[in-house]
């Protein structure tokens, strides 16, 4: 079976795959202001630190850095995107590799992101993204 892609939305695609990016970077060098412009202004965020819900600009901005305390250097790695487009909405299924390095040691998890896109100011921008934590998959201490 053959599945086709409106060429009308091949561009679409590629700037979502761009957001993507620009997130990971973002959270990665814990730059809170360009993390926030990856959400609408009323976006919300989901991830895996218990009772933290940031929604709107200076929440998720504020939010960076509560996430790099705990982690550490953090490297988000995004793929197996499925996006799915109704007007100027959009879902997107993917897989996150997550690794953290803090006092010698890395940590290597899988999770999903759930997500919610809308056309705000002509961008593509996240209105909502859930993680998903699935598993553990490497951890290494390095060698003194």
């Amino acid at each position: 079976m053959t599945e086709t892609i409106d060429t009308a939305r091949v561009a679409d695609i590629l700037e979502i795959n761009t957001l993507n990016a620009k997130y990971n970077y973002a959270v990665d060098d814990a730059d809170g202001k360009a993390w926030a412009a990856c959400f609408t202004k009323s976006g919300v965020s989901n991830a895996l630190i218990e009772g933290q819900r940031p929604r709107g600009p200076e929440e998720l901005a504020a939010f960076v850095k509560l996430c790099n305390e705990p982690f550490g250097n953090m490297h988000h790695l995004t793929t197996n995107e499925i996006i799915t487009f109704e007007g100027d909405t959009a879902r997107q299924k993917a897989y996150l590799q997550f690794f953290v390095v803090k006092d010698g040691k890395t940590e290597g998890s899988i999770c999903v992101y759930h997500d919610w896109l809308e056309r705000e100011d002509g961008a593509w921008k996240y209105s909502r993204r859930d993680v998903e934590y699935k598993v553990k998959f490497t951890e290494f201490v390095q060698p003194s």
